[in-house]
């Protein structure tokens, strides 16, 4: 219990309710990318935001009775809530009881903004856990923690810059990242059963049996596509690098 009764670092107060909204999973995706762009230059608020990301997991696999008033005296928009749910109770108690578990139990989601917002934030930030890609041991624990099986080749011209997982999305997240022509590109691969994929209406591609979901959002281009299990985003910017021909030289695994 020493971590948990650490003292919370402040974060910048006009972010703190989109933090909270963002680990709750009640951000909106027209502002997830406002957010992740601060989180690069504000160290504050990514501290806060992994310490929000703790909360709530132990909330989810700790002894919840306890944790719950931890949180209520640590939280200010968590008492704040919880004062207009006692009085919702009052008059629904039904409606209460459905407001509280949406709010702790609604599942994260892949949707393009949080993608970009990863690649973006990831172009300068180590991942929380780091493997060693030559390594079938070290693999195989990212298989373990992702619940996806690892990649299994590397793209002939692509310089490894970082693989490992990635925690950003409130799901574990497989990421590789490479450099081709001096480019970033990065793939992620995610269980899609803990972490479904959102797409909106945009372009779609079918190549080689897969329906690739195109989008292009300000300079960055993104190919999102599921197959059973595993979800899969591929990153870019745009016009550097040629996707499709990229992702010919990948061999992606199945089975999971």
């Amino acid at each position: 219990m020493g971590k948990f009764n650490a003292p919370i670092r402040q974060s910048c107060p006009e972010w703190e309710d989109a933090l909270s909204a963002m680990v709750d999973g009640e951000l909106p995706p027209s502002e997830q990318h406002h957010l992740w762009q601060h989180l690069r230059t504000c160290p504050a608020c990514r501290q806060r935001y992994r310490e929000l990301q703790a909360l709530r997991h132990r909330l989810q696999g700790t002894g919840w009775a306890m944790l719950w008033a931890k949180a209520i005296r640590e939280n200010q928009r968590l008492r704040r809530w919880l004062v207009a749910a006692t009085l919702l109770t009052a008059i629904a108690s039904a409606g209460a009881t459905f407001g509280l578990a949406r709010r702790f139990w609604m599942r994260p989601a892949m949707t393009p903004q949080v993608a970009i917002g990863i690649f973006r934030y990831h172009l300068h930030e180590p991942v929380e856990w780091i493997v060693n890609p030559t390594c079938p041991t070290s693999l195989e624990c990212m298989a373990q923690k992702t619940f996806v099986p690892p990649i299994k080749a590397t793209p002939s011209n692509a310089k490894p810059l970082r693989t490992g997982i990635c925690q950003c999305a409130g799901a574990p997240v497989a990421l590789y990242l490479w450099e081709v022509n001096n480019e970033p590109v990065l793939l992620l691969h995610f269980n899609a059963l803990s972490l479904p994929l959102e797409l909106p209406q945009g372009a779609k591609v079918l190549w080689q049996g897969k329906t690739l979901h195109c989008f292009v959002i300000a300079d960055t281009h993104l190919l999102m596509w599921q197959e059973e299990a595993n979800g899969f985003v591929l990153a870019m910017p745009y016009g550097k690098v040629n996707p499709l021909q990229f992702l010919s030289q990948i061999q992606f695994a199945k089975g999971r």
